[in-house]
C-alpha cells in the first residue's frame, strides 16, 4: 500500500496539472464559469488562496447572484483575512440569504478585526437575539459577546454573557477562563481563582489561566504564593510573552538581543498597578502604598531592575531621596553586571580618545527621542546652534524617526547623526566606539527607550546625564550631571550619586523659535468660559496627587468665578477627578479637560488661560517652558526634591522668584491674590515677557555657550586627571 506521503506527493503532481488544464480552458473559452470554479478550487487546495479568489471573481462576473458563489469567496476572503472585502460580501449574502447565521457571525468578527467593536456588538447581539441559532451557533456569538464587551471596558455585562455561556454548556473552559479574567479585571480575586487548577492542566489554556491565578494572587496580596508561580512561570514561557501580560503599557519596544530584561516579581507587579491607577487620579491605596513602601521596594534592592520599582516610577512618589537613590543604585548596579562579558568582548573596540592641537571637542548625544516629543521640544535648536568650530555635535538616535520638524532639524543640526535603532547593544557600542567620541550624553536616564547598556559599557571617557532624567541614576559609569544650583542645591546633593556641573542659570534647555499657532482662538471655542479666572495644569495626570489637589480645590472654593482646566488622557482619569471635586465641595464641571493637541495649537491655547498651577512632587518640566513661552505665569511650589524644583530654576533664571513659594499655605494664598488682584498678574505677565528672549534658558544660543563651557570644563578635568568633582560654570552675560 501507498505511504501517504507518497499519495500526497502524486496529488500534488495531479493537481498542478489539472491547474494548467484549466487555465488552458478559461483562456480558451473565459465564459465558462464551471471551469473558472474549478480552476479556483484547485487552486485553494495547491495553497493559493489569492489566486483562488482571482478565479472565483470571474465566476461571479459571470453569475453575479449566485448564493454558492459568493459563500465560497467569503471562505477564501476568511483565509485571507481581508475584513473589509468579508464585511462586503456578507452583505451582499445577508440581502439574499437575511437568515444566514454563519454568514452574520463572520460579519461580527471580521468588525471586531477591524477594531470596529461597537458595530461588531451590534451585529453579535442580533444574532443572539434569534430563537434558532444552534447550541454551537449560540456559544460562538456568546464567546466574542465577552470579548467585544471586554474591549469596550464593559466587565459586568461580559461577565453575564460568560455566566450565560457557562449555563447552556456546563464546564466549557474557554468560558471559565473569561469568567476568571473579568473576575480578574473587576477586582474580584478570590471568585478568579475558583477552577483555575483544572484550566492550568489543559494546554491550550494553561499559559493564560496561570498569568490570571499569578494577578489574582498579587491582588490578594499573597505575595510568596504568587512570587512561585512567577518563578514557574517564567521558566516555562518566554519573557517577552509574559512581560506582554504583566506590563501591556509599557513602551512596545523590542528588547535588544544582548540587552537586561527586568525582573517581574509579585510586589513589583503590586507597584505596577499602582501606578497604573496613579495615572488615572486613582488614589484610593495610595496612603497604604506610601505606609508600606520601604517593605514593597525591598524587591528593587535584593533584585535590582525590577518591573514596577523603576527608579523613573518612584521619582512621582514622596519617597526619601535616600531610597529613590539606593533603588537606582540597584539598578545601575545590575546593567554594570549584565554587560560585563560584552565589555570583555569589545576590549579591542573600546578604545577612549585622546585629543590633538586644535581638534573639535567631539560629543555624542544618545537618545530615541528625536521626534515629536517633550526632550526635542525643548532641545530642537541646541544642536543647531552649538558652536561647530570647537565642537563636533554627534547623534545617537535610538528610536526610528517620525518625519517630524523636531526629527529634521536635529538630524541637520548635528554634524553627524547615527541612526542605531535595530542594533543589539553590541552592534550600537562598536558603531559609538569608533566615532571616538570625547563626551557622550544621557538624554534619557532611566526613561522610555533607554539603553543604559551603553554607557555601562564605558564609550567614552566622559559621561554625563543631561535634561531627559531629572534624579540620580546611581551609575558610577555616568559620574557627572548637568545641572544648576536651584534644582540641585548642595543640602539635595547626597541624594545623588553623580558630580553636578553648575550652569549659571536653569539646566533646563529651550528653543526660542517654538512656533505659536494663531488661529485666533476664543475661550469659548476652547471649552473655556469667556469671563471666568482661568486657573490651569497641563502636567500628565499621573502628576497630580491627592494633596496638592486638595488645594486647588480649596483655591476655587476661594475664587467662586473660577476654573481648573486640565489635560486629560482617560475617560477613567477625568471621572476620578470629577468625582474627587465634589466630595470636596466643588461642582464638577468647574473642572474643564483639554484633549491632547499639536505642539503650535497647544502653546496658542495655553495663552487663554490666567494662571499655571503647578503640581508637588513631580512638577512641570517641559510643560512649564510651554507655559512661560507664551507669558503664562506659573506658580510652583519648591519641594525637596530635583524633579520638584524645574518650576523654581526656570522662573529662578528669569527673575521671576516671586511666583515661587515654600509651603502650601503660601501657594494657596498666592494662587487667591493672583484672582483678585489683576495688578500683580500683568506685572508678571509683562516681566516674563520682557524676559524670556534675553536670558537663558529661553535664548538657545546663550544657553549653548554655557553649556559648551561645561564640556571644555570636564574634558579639562579629564585632561589633569583629576577624579570627578563639582563643577560651577560662570556667566559671561546674556547673548
Amino acid at each position: 500500500m501507498m505511504q501517504p506521503e507518497a499519495q500526497a506527493a502524486l496529488r500534488q503532481v495531479w493537481l498542478k496539472r489539472e491547474k494548467a488544464r484549466y487555465q488552458q480552458a478559461t483562456t480558451a473559452n473565459p465564459q465558462q464559469a464551471a471551469a473558472w470554479r474549478k480552476l479556483s478550487q484547485i487552486c485553494l487546495e495547491l495553497g493559493d488562496p489569492a489566486a483562488a479568489l482571482l478565479a472565483l471573481d470571474e465566476v461571479l462576473a459571470l453569475q453575479p447572484d449566485d448564493p454558492h458563489i459568493l459563500v465560497d469567496r467569503l471562505r477564501i476572503l476568511m483565509i485571507l483575512q481581508d475584513h473589509a472585502a468579508i464585511i462586503a460580501t456578507a452583505d451582499r449574502l445577508l440581502a439574499r440569504m437575511p437568515d444566514s447565521v454563519e454568514v452574520g457571525l463572520c460579519r461580527m468578527e471580521a468588525l471586531h478585526q477591524l477594531n470596529r467593536p461597537k458595530e461588531a456588538l451590534a451585529e453579535c447581539e442580533h444574532w443572539l437575539g434569534r430563537s434558532d441559532l444552534t447550541v454551537v451557533q449560540r456559544m460562538r456569538a456568546l464567546a466574542f459577546q465577552v470579548v467585544l464587551l471586554t474591549v469596550l471596558e464593559r466587565f459586568e455585562e461580559a461577565l453575564a454573557a460568560a455566566e450565560e455561556g457557562l449555563m447552556l454548556t456546563p464546564g466549557e473552559p474557554v468560558f471559565q477562563l473569561n469568567r476568571a479574567e473579568l473576575l480578574l479585571r473587576l477586582h474580584r480575586y478570590e471568585p478568579a481563582l475558583a477552577n483555575l487548577d483544572r484550566l492550568l492542566n489543559l494546554p491550550d489554556l494553561r499559559f493564560k489561566a496561570l498569568c490570571i491565578k499569578i494577578q489574582s494572587l498579587v491582588g490578594l496580596q499573597r505575595f510568596d504564593a504568587a512570587d512561585h508561580l512567577l518563578r514557574e512561570a517564567f521558566a516555562e514561557y518566554p519573557w517577552e510573552q509574559l512581560a506582554n501580560v504583566f506590563d501591556p503599557r509599557r513602551v512596545q519596544r523590542a528588547v535588544p538581543v544582548d540587552g537586561l530584561h527586568k525582573r517581574f516579581t509579585a510586589r513589583g507587579l503590586h507597584l505596577l498597578w499602582f501606578f497604573q491607577r496613579q495615572a488615572e487620579c486613582d488614589w484610593s491605596d495610595r496612603d497604604a502604598v506610601l505606609a508600606d513602601i520601604n517593605n514593597l521596594l525591598q524587591d528593587a534592592l535584593r533584585y535590582r531592575y525590577v518591573a514596577g520599582m523603576e527608579p523613573h516610577r518612584l521619582l512621582s512618589l514622596p519617597i526619601d531621596p535616600a531610597l529613590q537613590r539606593a533603588v537606582a543604585q540597584a539598578q545601575a548596579q545590575a546593567i554594570a553586571a549584565h554587560v560585563v562579558p560584552l565589555r570583555a568582548a569589545l576590549t579591542s573596540t573600546i578604545r577612549w580618545p585622546d585629543r590633538r592641537p586644535g581638534e573639535r571637542l567631539r560629543v555624542g548625544y544618545v537618545s530615541g527621542d528625536f521626534r515629536n516629543h517633550a526632550t526635542a521640544h525643548l532641545a530642537r535648536k541646541l544642536f543647531q546652534v552649538h558652536d561647530h568650530s570647537r565642537f563636533e555635535i554627534i547623534g545617537y538616535s535610538l528610536w526610528p524617526g517620525d518625519d517630524s520638524r523636531y526629527w529634521h532639524d536635529i538630524v541637520n543640526g548635528c554634524d553627524r547623526f547615527v541612526e542605531l535603532a535595530g542594533l543589539s547593544n553590541a552592534e550600537a557600542a562598536a558603531r559609538i566606539a569608533q566615532d571616538q567620541v570625547h563626551i557622550l550624553v544621557d538624554l534619557h536616564g532611566y526613561t522610555g527607550l533607554a539603553r543604559p547598556e551603553l554607557f555601562a559599557l564605558k564609550l567614552a571617557p566622559i559621561q554625563v546625564s543631561f535634561l531627559g532624567y531629572p534624579g540620580t541614576l546611581g551609575a558610577d559609569y555616568i559620574p557627572y550631571l548637568i545641572a544648576d544650583q536651584t534644582v540641585l542645591p548642595d543640602w539635595l546633593r547626597a541624594g545623588f550619586t553623580e558630580q553636578p556641573v553648575y550652569l549659571p542659570d536653569s539646566y533646563q534647555v529651550n528653543d526660542d523659535e517654538q512656533p505659536v499657532a494663531a488661529t485666533g482662538l476664543t475661550r469659548v471655542e476652547a471649552g473655556l468660559p469667556e469671563r471666568a479666572f482661568v486657573y490651569c495644569c497641563f502636567n500628565g495626570p499621573y502628576k497630580i496627587e491627592p494633596t496638592v489637589f486638595a488645594v486647588w480645590m480649596r483655591i476655587l472654593r476661594q475664587v467662586p468665578k473660577s476654573v481648573l482646566w486640565l489635560l486629560t488622557d482617560s475617560s477613567r482619569g477625568e471621572a476620578n477627578l470629577r468625582m474627587a471635586a465634589s466630595q470636596q465641595g466643588v461642582d464638577s464641571e468647574r473642572l474643564i479637560f483639554a484633549p491632547r493637541l499639536p505642539k503650535p495649537d497647544h502653546l496658542e491655547r495655553l495663552g487663554l488661560a490666567d494662571l499655571f498651577l503647578d503640581t508637588w512632587v513631580l512638577g512641570a518640566h517641559t510643560t512649564a517652558s510651554d507655559a512661560l513661552w507664551v507669558g503664562l505665569p506659573v506658580l510652583t511650589r519648591a519641594g525637596g526634591t530635583f524633579q520638584s524644583r524645574v518650576c523654581a530654576s526656570l522662573l529662578t533664571a528669569l527673575g521671576l522668584t516671586d511666583l515661587i513659594v515654600e509651603n502650601d499655605q503660601n501657594y494657596e494664598a498666592l494662587a487667591v491674590a493672583a484672582a483678585h488682584q489683576s495688578a500683580h498678574l500683568q506685572a508678571w505677565r509683562e516681566r516674563l515677557i520682557a524676559q524670556r528672549l534675553i536670558r537663558p534658558p529661553f535664548a538657545t544660543s546663550g544657553f549653548a555657550r554655557q553649556i559648551e563651557q561645561a564640556f571644555d570644563a570636564l574634558w579639562a578635568l579629564h585632561q589633569a586627571g583629576d577624579p570627578p568633582k563639582a563643577l560651577y560654570i560662570q556667566s559671561h552675560g546674556h547673548d
